[in-house]
């Protein structure tokens, strides 16, 4: 549309020029032609043009000035008219005019913007140019020296309870850096913190109003280095004055529950509530105390909406919080479907909530997902097949943490508490086999702040088992299977009858939350898990109930193992318009499986693996490593106990496209290996001295369709490094191609960002 646009213009702008009533058509007062800026060294043109608006356009355009006014007038004669303009519309935005009032204001706010930057010294000279009312203005910027934060700060407060308060707040929370550069903007901010900090110290009527920051010239004359003095109160309104540095203590909270149709609620669960407020009586308040008390009313799920106001007629701060309940009941369901290979697959999925079941703020969940998808079979991959899948499970959740006194006491604050247990079936039917999986589980997740999620998991069982009909092609799955295990590949044991047992610890900092649009920030996680922990107090290492249980006439697997993993993602905005995004991520795991009675295998879905579309790209999923094994295989998943894992992509935008089209460069890297103990393939092992000559590297570019509401990605991507080739030729970009060979080109197809 955009092309079409300029072509259309090109055209109707050679057609105007030839003709004789634009030909003589004069510019009737003087318009801007060309705005320069020059001289600037510390600040760019494109931050000036993006924050000043009187120079955000430099006006060079694509065909002359004259044109444009010309259009402009043509346009508005049609306006007055009421003549509805047709191409014209294109040419909305003429030359604006000059005069005298417009250069000074230009002048004003480019220098403005330099003083509230730290060139307190700063100044703006023009020079102007005029042909024909075509007027060139160009601004001379002398940026001079920026001014700098010192730290060498004074303060003035009235009341000296409250100035101890804001001289621990200076000297370790505050914003100004020394040798920081002066802006306006960070001193602002600087009011707001100090503000927010000190109505967390008990101030409930602490505002930003009432702190004064000025600099102090009398250090350094200069302005080089800046002196700040902060002074408190300073009220442009004095009636406000009254009560900034009381301190208030919080009194007995009082709750006003309705049920869902507005009525007063029978039995409202005071007292429960009451253990939600993380303020006791006669607590100095704390903004952000009494916030998390009203998430962790809200993150009970009982209440459509919870608000909060303080009675403040009395020597304390009683807070009378009203709720409004959720219905007791809710159920949804979902009807949909797939295609695949041009077979379509239905699903249905049910949920339904109960509230208040045991308790008066528990709820019960309960879900179910029947489908009858089609897929691929595992031997021959080009039959395709509906499979049934049944997915069932019910979990019962309490907003509080059941754990001992003493634990809770060392969690110290914390907010957003559940503990939660259930339990849950799957089921899946195919012609090779048809397996079952019953899990058991309990898990405690709570929050220390708004960036910081923990989740604890004493329990967590799965009781597994595959059953084989009479058939040729289970009989030929089954061979399958024992080909695999013949090439150090323990597929097999996911089919076998298993118990897995394990208990887990996760932490995540996450500062921004996943989404499409592209912000600085970074995401931490790390978890810890131990597998069947309790089957080292069994001489045996086995459950004989478990056994019996299953009664299936096969050896149950029973695992031990220790497993750790870590993911590091930042995000790093770029450009002077901070367009552009510089993503990385690095993640790395170990496996360690120590019970011999599995020849020291680990649970397959407890393996590492690498490759596709959100990992190492140029490899297919599932497929890269281990090490440098040669598989003989592309269907064949690679399962590690070890890996490290790495990307870098530079994000940018390309053009918009019914939505926005942009674009990335990327670099993948990593690979999974097998730990040294075990039967396993010594070129899959890991060792310290060379495992970096077996990282496999693969590069690419990817094109991202963003339509706000969600994002379709495809990348090419082509090995760089091979670990799998010989020494001497792991080097294979050379050897890309469209057409196969040593190393095709991998199209990868996703939805969202590849992390």
């Amino acid at each position: 549309m955009k092309n079409q646009s300029i072509i259309g213009f090109i055209i109707l702008s050679i057609g105007l020029i030839s003709c004789g009533q634009y030909h003589s058509f004069e510019i009737p007062s003087p318009v801007i032609n060309q705005i320069n800026l020059t001289g600037n060294r510390q600040i760019s043109k494109a931050e000036l043009r993006t924050n000043v608006m009187g120079v955000k356009n430099s006006y060079r355009r694509l065909l002359p000035a004259k044109l444009y006014t010309y259009l402009g007038i043509k346009r508005k004669r049609k306006d007055s008219l009421e003549i509805k303009p047709s191409f014209i519309q294109f040419f909305k935005s003429p030359n604006p005019s000059y005069n005298l009032a417009w250069l000074t204001t230009n002048k004003v706010q480019i220098e403005r913007y330099y003083r509230e930057n730290g060139f307190l010294k700063a100044k703006i000279k023009s020079n102007v140019d005029s042909i024909a009312n075509l007027v060139n203005v160009t601004f001379e910027i002398e940026e001079g020296e920026p001014s700098y934060f010192t730290k060498e700060d004074s303060l003035s407060v009235d009341n000296p309870i409250l100035a101890e308060h804001v001289n621990s707040y200076i000297k370790e929370n505050s914003l100004i850096r020394p040798m920081g550069r002066l802006k306006l903007e960070v001193l602002k901010k600087e009011k707001e913190q100090l503000s927010h900090h000190l109505r967390n110290e008990g101030y409930y009527y602490f505002s930003p109003d009432a702190v004064g920051i000025r600099i102090n010239d009398v250090k350094d004359s200069t302005l080089r280095r800046i002196s700040l003095y902060y002074k408190i109160p300073e009220f442009k309104n004095h009636t406000l004055i009254a009560n900034y540095d009381r301190l208030y203590r919080i009194g007995v909270p009082e709750f006003s529950i309705s049920d869902p149709f507005g009525n007063p609620a029978e039995h409202p669960p005071l007292k429960s509530l009451s253990k939600l407020i993380n303020l006791q009586e006669d607590d100095l308040y704390s903004v952000d105390l009494f916030n998390q008390s009203l998430k962790n009313i809200y993150l009970t799920d009982q209440f459509k909406t919870v608000s909060i106001r303080f009675d403040t007629t009395r020597t304390r701060l009683f807070p009378k919080i009203e709720l409004f309940q959720n219905e007791k009941y809710n159920f949804s369901s979902e009807l949909g479907g797939s295609i695949f290979r041009g077979i379509p697959g239905p699903f249905l999925t049910n949920s339904f909530k109960v509230r208040r079941l045991f308790s008066s703020l528990d709820y019960f969940d309960f879900s179910t997902r029947i489908g009858y998808e089609a897929q691929s079979g595992f031997i021959n991959t080009t039959d395709t097949r509906n499979n049934l899948e049944l997915n069932v499970s019910a979990s019962i959740n309490f907003p509080s943490l059941y754990l001992p006194k003493a634990l809770i006491g060392k969690l110290g604050s914390y907010y957003g508490a559940k503990t939660s247990v259930g339990v849950g079936f799957d089921f899946i039917n195919r012609p090779e086999y048809q397996r079952t999986n019953l899990n058991l589980f309990q898990r405690y997740t709570w929050q220390k702040s708004e960036y910081s999620f923990f989740t604890f998991s004493l329990i967590n069982l799965n009781l597994l088992n595959t059953i084989y009909p009479e058939t040729a092609t289970s009989d030929s799955f089954k061979a399958y299977l024992d080909e695999l295990k013949g090439k150090g590949n323990n597929l097999y044991r996911s089919f076998n009858p298993s118990f897995v047992s394990s208990l887990s610890f996760q932490y995540i900092y996450r500062d921004l939350l996943p989404s499409n649009e592209l912000k600085n920030g970074k995401i931490f996680q790390i978890g810890l898990e131990s597998g069947g922990s309790t089957l080292n107090l069994v001489p045996s290492h086995k459950f004989s109930f478990v056994t019996d249980l299953l009664n299936s006439g096969q050896d149950i697997q029973f695992y031990r193992f220790l497993r750790l993993n870590f993911d590091y993602r930042k995000y790093k905005m770029l450009g002077r318009n901070q367009k552009s995004q510089l993503a990385f991520k690095l993640i790395g795991g170990v496996a360690y499986a120590y019970g011999d009675e599995n020849d020291y295998q680990l649970p397959y879905e407890k393996n590492f693996f690498i490759g596709g579309p959100s990992s190492v790209r140029a490899w297919k999923p599932r497929r890269l490593g281990p090490g440098s094994y040669v598989s003989s295989s592309s269907l064949v998943e690679q399962p590690g106990s070890i890996l490290i894992e790495s990307s870098i992509e530079y994000r940018f935008r390309l053009f918009p496209l019914f939505g926005q089209m942009n674009g990335a460069f990327f670099v993948d890297a990593g690979n999974v290996w097998n730990m040294t103990q075990g039967n396993t393939d010594p070129s899959t092992q890991f060792h310290l001295s060379d495992f970096y000559n077996q990282i496999a590297v693969g590069t690419g570019f990817g094109l991202r369709w963003d339509f706000d509401f969600f994002l379709l990605r495809l990348d090419l991507a082509t090995k760089v490094i091979n670990p799998a080739n010989p020494v001497n030729q792991k080097w294979v970009l050379s050897q890309t191609s469209f057409e196969g060979g040593q190393n095709p080109i991998e199209f990868n197809i996703g939805i969202g960002y590849p992390f």
